[in-house]
């Protein structure tokens, strides 16, 4: 029923596949009682996507460094689409369309056979902003213009987050090709300036959620998110209350949900280098996850609580095709 609600409130662009809905399963396929009753040459043939229907990957820090492919990713899809092993990219990256994210993996050397198997936050959030446009309500992006038009189209009501004067809601895309810091500082002034005028300020609504990412040579580098606790800090000393965030992207519920509803089934395993968005946000929305120590794990081991244990650890993507990746134990 889960399925079935989700792809009939389905906003994306593409229908869902063909793959057949089922339950998750409730016990694991390397549990004890299942070794006791499995034939050994079964128990090796048996690898981790075998227990799944679809693969759900992060892009950056798992596929890609900025716009080149890390070792082994091409090989990975590749093996996939040769098996025919259904499989979509879930990403926050939001500095273009989904054909336009598509053409850049694509030309990253990523054979993604075609386009509706990106799922990215920009492509959720399209829905939710043209609403609010729809309501009449002003709406500003932090990111570059490109990006804003080649996700919403064009609007009388849709600005750039560094010139207006004033915005009901703020949508935090990317922070590429634009000024970020001028950009914080004129929305800084812009919630100071609404919040003494009417005691309140804008909504967020946070396409790429990413507040960290890996960036070259095992640097971190800020994500477009930090605008939210820099906002919130900076407002601060004015007794300004908590801001209201609605995520779109990882680890919000929305694009995983989105994914279910593609891919016909909730049985799909994520695939992140991440614990705050890939690994959490799938759990948070009942989904297996597998952390692989690349992208972010770089530049050191990512702590996790209980909310952020990932039911496997791999050091490579081609582990999802071994049969002795086990569940991992904190």
């Amino acid at each position: 029923m889960r399925v079935r609600a989700l792809q009939e409130g389905y906003h994306g662009y593409f229908p869902a596949s063909k793959a057949r809905p089922v339950q998750p399963q409730k016990e694991s396929a390397y549990a004890p009682t299942a070794a006791l009753h499995s034939p050994p040459e079964l128990e090796r043939a048996q690898t981790l996507i075998d227990r799944y229907d679809a693969i759900l990957f992060d892009a950056m820090g798992v596929l890609i460094s900025e716009n080149d492919a890390l070792p082994g990713a091409a090989d990975i899809l590749a093996r996939l689409n040769m098996s025919g092993q259904p499989y979509y990219i879930v990403t926050n990256i939001s500095s273009g369309s989904d054909e336009t994210i598509f053409a850049r993996l694509r030309d990253a050397g990523l054979p993604i056979p075609a386009v509706d198997r990106i799922v990215s936050a920009g492509g959720v959030a399209r829905h939710r902003v043209l609403e609010e446009l729809s309501a009449g309500r002003l709406v500003s992006y932090v990111g570059s213009a490109h990006a804003a038009h080649d996700i919403f189209g064009k609007h009388p009501n849709l600005h750039c987050a560094d010139t207006a004067e004033t915005f009901d809601t703020l949508v935090v895309l990317d922070d590429e090709g634009f000024d970020f810091k001028r950009a914080a500082d004129h929305i800084l002034s812009t919630f100071h300036r609404r919040l003494i005028e009417t005691g309140e300020m804008p909504r967020i609504i946070a396409a790429n959620a990413d507040i960290i990412y890996p960036g070259k040579n095992s640097s971190l580098v800020f994500g477009p998110s930090i605008i939210g606790p820099m906002l919130q800090a900076g407002l601060a000393p004015f007794g300004a209350p908590p801001i209201s965030v609605e995520l779109m992207g990882k680890p919000g519920r929305a694009i995983f949900e989105e994914c279910i509803a593609r891919a016909g089934t909730d049985r799909l395993l994520m695939v992140g280098d991440q614990v705050d968005t890939d690994i959490k946000g799938a759990k948070a929305a009942g989904l297996d996850a597998l952390l692989v120590t690349t992208g972010l794990n770089n530049s050191g081991e990512l702590r996790h609580d209980e909310n952020g244990a990932p039911a496997y650890v791999a050091k490579t993507l081609s582990q999802i095709f071994d049969g002795d990746l086990f569940p991992h134990r904190r």
